[in-house]
């Protein structure tokens, strides 16, 4: 049963799913000076965002962090930078800019629905090629 389509249809009214770009880091590739650079793959999502309200940031311990953050629904998984797994690095593309996925919140299964909450990073750049 996919639950978050089920929950979907009856939010969407309200609050439709919007088209983002899940940047999920794949490694990293090393140059001759021995510096890293991240591998990313791009993966069309449709994503529920909502704000990241007060009281979700205090339970968590980010209420005195500096910076924008959005709660998202997403179908999928997502991961956080984990350096014992070497995992993460995720990113969403929306509204303009790259979201960090800082902290997962709910996540079932590798196919199924996750709850992230993202962090605003920086403005990017549509490539013009």
């Amino acid at each position: 049963m996919n639950l978050l389509s089920l929950a979907g249809t009856m939010t969407s009214v309200i609050n439709p799913l919007q088209p983002a770009h899940l940047r999920r880091m794949t490694g990293t590739q090393l140059a001759a000076d021995y510096s890293t650079t991240p591998l990313y793959e791009d993966i069309p999502v449709m994503i529920a965002i909502q704000p990241a309200p007060a009281a979700l940031l205090q339970l968590i311990g980010d209420i005195a962090q500096q910076g924008e953050s959005r709660a998202i629904f997403m179908q999928g998984s997502a991961q956080t930078l984990s350096r014992p797994l070497q995992t993460g690095g995720d990113t969403l593309l929306f509204e303009g800019s790259e979201w960090l996925v800082t902290k997962i919140l709910e996540q079932w299964g590798t196919n199924q629905w996750c709850r992230l909450i993202v962090t605003r990073q920086t403005p990017f750049r549509q490539s013009t090629n």
